[in-house]
């Protein structure tokens, strides 16, 4: 299966796979970076994973996904792409995985619950090595991060968190980041210490 067969499997059932901009600007990113250990929050059918680990054919990926029927499909799309020796999936909510993860990363990819970001940043500076570079997706949140609307909205509580998120990345002294937009926006750090 190619990469657009992989997307397109995916929009027919809804399952979210990011922007044609948004994976340009991964694989160029990883591509230039050259990464060896990479981490991947919110795995879903493996297409993420399957752009890193092409840009960087060195690196080793870590997933963590927690939907075990996304998982199954992921492991499958790896095994396809022969990719599997390469791939760590760990199945199981990341809120509870990641503050156990040890080790470093040179790479990141925050992708998973949009409402959890600000938990997982400060187990994920640990983890980022310094030089590292850490991607975020769908920091504007449907346009809401930075025009949250003045009544009660179903994502009110998630945009408020990502826009905490983003404030604390981009205010912050560790990190020297960009914030494309483009996609839902995406943000390109590099960890300074």
């Amino acid at each position: 299966m190619t990469l657009e067969e992989l997307k397109q499997y995916a929009r027919q059932r809804y399952i979210p796979v990011m922007l044609d901009d948004t994976r340009r600007l991964l694989f160029q990113t990883v591509q230039r970076c050259a990464p060896r250990r990479i981490l991947e929050i919110g795995t879903a059918i493996g297409y993420s994973g399957i752009v890193m680990l092409s840009a960087s054919p060195q690196a080793v990926l870590n997933t963590v996904e927690l939907n075990e029927t996304s998982a199954a499909l992921a492991r499958s799309n790896f095994e396809e792409w022969g990719m599997s020796q390469r791939v760590n999936i760990f199945v199981g909510d990341a809120r509870e995985i990641v503050p156990q993860l040890t080790g470093s990363y040179d790479f990141i990819f925050l992708d998973g619950p949009k409402g959890q970001y600000e938990h997982f940043f400060p187990y994920l500076c640990d983890l980022l090595c310094s030089g590292g570079t850490l991607v975020c997706d769908n920091v504007l949140y449907k346009g809401l991060v930075e025009h949250l609307p003045d009544k009660r909205h179903k994502h009110i509580t998630v945009a408020r968190n990502m826009r905490a998120f983003l404030d604390e990345l981009m205010s912050g002294d560790r990190f020297d980041t960009q914030l494309h937009r483009i996609g839902d926006g995406v943000t390109v750090s590099v960890k300074k210490y």
